[in-house]
């Protein structure tokens, strides 16, 4: 017989081909370690549930079971015809139980709802729930304040937003007109949009809400560039011109779980310029002095909340106060991309690539041989 073990090692190597295994199973750990209701909430469009999405859906529900994921799933949400949703909700349990994933079907206006939810989840059994009543007691809004799942996902047949054919991948909610045309929006997007707009009012931080396809869900959950549109608020900043007023072991841990290695005692005693740190520490910017320039000493984001769009707010806010300064990251980090569009100039050295903004001609000899020979920050030891 095979093991549960060896199910979820088979299912974790197959992951591998919509992203790095690393990722899929960081992902998995993750989810596997909160919560059993928490780890997503799926809306489910009526056209999700005919083929072929619906056979891509019931596929990539049986992965997730494989990997001991249970979503919580919402039919009803978002269909006009209320006379529809229990035999939709009737379906999906049918197509799910026959491929050995045990369903419980729960309306929302049931007394005790949420308590069944989470017994469900926990308990390795997906709960369908009906939404017949769309503005009842347990409406949208109360349902994601009280199961707080980290990922609301509107599984719709688009997959997500596009601008010249081109997939959005991130739309700052507090910026939306500036994004996003909205003579371009179909019906079903605009309705999506101001719903998630009275959801993040309402419901605060506690989610992040993604357009997506049951062609690729699993993408949008084990990837970190995703494959639909997230919708999410700017990140709330922080700045300082020291290190003092941050909580220090938050910002060790948020580093060195970034960074994948121990950043030393020392770096918290180093001259700072300034630093600009996400409220919630899940990344940041610190700058210190080098070559008599500001320099960037560490640019990050958590691994959890990669893909959110947070390295953009950080990156923004902070070449808005600092204009000019320089920094390094080694060949190999997969990030350099991202730097070679952000930076004005960029020259390899050793291991290193030394990227600036903003520095006149005769800053820059002086810079690179600054940022070459700058000591490393981070402990030898394993993390």
């Amino acid at each position: 017989m095979t093991s549960k073990s060896s199910i979820r090692d088979t299912v974790l190597k197959s992951l591998s081909a919509i992203g790095a295994i690393q990722e899929a199973n960081y992902y998995a750990e993750m989810f596997a370690a909160q919560d059993a209701e928490r780890f997503a909430l799926i809306v489910i469009d009526p056209r999700c549930l005919k083929n072929p999405l619906l056979e891509s859906l019931i596929s990539n529900m049986k992965i997730l079971a494989d990997l001991g994921l249970f979503p919580v799933l919402l039919v009803g949400a978002l269909d006009d015809d209320r006379t529809t949703v229990k035999f939709q909700s009737q379906r999906l349990a049918k197509e799910l139980g026959a491929v050995s994933i045990r369903t419980t079907k729960l309306n929302t206006a049931t007394y005790g709802l949420i308590s069944d939810v989470q017994k469900a989840s926990r308990g390795g059994v997906v709960p369908i729930m009906e939404m017949t009543e769309r503005r009842g007691r347990m409406n949208l809004e109360t349902l994601v304040s009280e199961i707080r799942p980290n990922k609301i996902i509107f599984l719709q047949p688009s997959g997500g937003l596009t601008r010249n054919g081109a997939r959005i991948p991130v739309v700052n909610m507090d910026r939306v007109d500036a994004m996003i045309d909205p003579d371009a929006l179909t019906v079903g997007q605009a309705r999506f949009i101001s719903l998630v707009e009275e959801l993040s009012k309402n419901a605060g931080a506690l989610s992040v809400y993604i357009i997506a396809s049951p062609l690729n869900l699993l993408s949008e959950l084990f990837t970190i560039k995703g494959s639909g549109t997230l919708f999410r608020r700017g990140a709330k900043l922080i700045s300082h011109k020291d290190l003092t007023n941050f909580d220090l072991a938050k910002l060790s841990n948020s580093i060195n779980e970034s960074f994948q290695k121990p950043i030393g005692p020392a770096f918290f005693e180093t001259d700072i310029h300034h630093a600009v740190i996400e409220a919630d520490y899940r990344g940041g910017a610190i700058f210190t002095h080098l070559a008599e320039l500001p320099y960037l000493s560490k640019f990050w984001v958590s691994r959890a909340a990669q893909g959110e769009g947070i390295a953009r707010d950080i990156w923004d806010y902070m070449t808005a106060d600092t204009p000019v300064f320089f920094w390094r990251s080694r060949k190999s980090n997969p990030f350099n991309d991202w730097y070679m569009y952000a930076c004005d100039g960029m020259q390899v050295r050793d291991e290193w690539r030394v990227f600036w903004k903003g520095l006149n001609a005769d800053e820059i000899p002086g810079a690179i041989k600054a940022a070459a020979s700058a000591p490393d920050d981070f402990l030898k030891n394993n993390y």
